[in-house]
């Protein structure tokens, strides 16, 4: 019994090892192949050509009219119909009347002031006549064109210090400048465009009394604007007045502005520099978006890429002649969230282009994109 068992043992292990054997004979090519088979990685690269690059800032912000005018009243009366209608849209020409103010009881006042000063010339002119012959003629043509219904014009000028005295105690020179003073006063009766403008706000309407210093609305210059945008302040070197600055609108098209002013002051919290710049086209508008190029210079021999590209702000993969993945140590020169400027790679140098999961190096590659800049 106990032999017939061993002879069952001894015959189990013979067929153990002689399937083991047959297994070895028939699949071992196999395994061999499978156990030498290296993955090779297709990858897009790109050839390094050193040239020189312009470096530049993305900052954003929303335009403003440069050029804007709270319309304010200086006198008291009723707002009379004009040739517009003073609407917010409206647009006026330069030294064009906005606003006008009923005025006839005080042109009354200034033509009785006027005609005041008239009489007072007429009285005066047979002592100049005698006393002051060779200023006569000036004071007579004078006297002929005086209309109270016209802005007083300027009074002969005295030809000697007794003519002047003269004119002085006669109280002609306080007459003239009390006319004059009412004339201006007059002037803000009629409340005109200083520039080629646009309505933007309206408070009143015709037939309203206006009161001294009411607000009436606002006119902007439809076509000079200014972009108020921060820079952190580790640019502020760079930053240079009259510099072009372009930016693209929603539409695609393209403005070209300039700084005007920089700001000296850095905030506090931001670490930041507030620029300025000016864009001048009729066909922007109060308050569009603009991102906006700041140009900061330029870099000669280097190369730009993909700040994802960059490992650790030094090193960039690259692929080697032998077709395996290599690193290389690079100067980072210049940097921002979309792309680095960076020297030390040598024109040729192939690196790679797009971001490969799991990549290492010595990784065996091929090559299935390959572009240069």
């Amino acid at each position: 019994m106990k032999r017939r068992l061993i002879s069952i043992s001894v015959g189990l292990v013979i067929l153990f090892l002689a399937y083991t054997f047959s297994n070895v004979i028939l699949h071992g090519d196999k395994m061999s192949f499978e156990s030498n088979t290296e993955i090779i990685r297709s990858v897009k690269a790109q050839e390094v050509i050193n040239q020189s690059n312009d470096i530049y800032i993305t900052v954003n912000g929303r335009l403003e009219s440069k050029e804007w005018l709270d319309l304010l009243s200086e006198v008291l009366g009723i707002f009379i119909k004009s040739k517009k209608y003073f609407k917010a849209g409206q647009d006026y020409k330069k030294n064009e009347v906005i606003i006008e103010i009923e005025s006839q009881e005080f042109l009354a006042t200034v033509k009785q002031y006027r005609s005041e000063l008239q009489n007072l010339i007429a009285s005066v002119l047979p002592d100049i006549k005698i006393d002051f012959n060779d200023n006569y003629k000036n004071w007579e043509t004078y006297f002929k064109k005086f209309n109270v219904e016209n802005n007083t014009s300027k009074m002969p000028i005295p030809l000697s210090d007794q003519e002047k005295f003269y004119i002085v105690g006669k109280g002609l020179n306080s007459l003239f400048y009390k006319v004059k003073n009412l004339e201006e006063r007059l002037n803000k009766y009629k409340i005109k465009s200083p520039f080629n403008g646009t309505l933007t706000e309206s408070y009143i309407s015709e037939g309203s009394l206006i009161s001294p210093n009411q607000k009436l609305g606002v006119l902007i210059n439809p076509s000079l604007y200014e972009l108020e945008v921060a820079v952190p302040s580790k640019f502020g070197d760079k930053l240079n007045i009259g510099k072009n600055v372009k930016f693209l609108s929603s539409n695609n098209e393209s403005y070209t502005g300039k700084i005007r002013r920089i700001n000296k002051s850095i905030d506090d919290y931001s670490q930041s520099i507030r620029l300025y710049i000016e864009f001048n086209s009729p066909k922007l508008k109060e308050g569009m978006f603009a991102e906006v190029d700041i140009p900061l210079g330029k870099v000669e021999n280097s190369f730009s890429i993909s700040r994802s590209l960059l490992i650790n702000d030094s090193f960039v993969y690259y692929v080697k002649n032998n077709m395996t993945i290599g690193i290389i140590e690079v100067d980072l020169i210049f940097n921002n969230d979309e792309y680095v400027i960076v020297k030390g790679l040598e024109n040729g140098t192939k690196i790679i282009s797009t971001f490969i999961p799991g990549i290492y190096e010595g990784m065996k590659v091929n090559i299935i994109n390959l572009w240069g800049i």
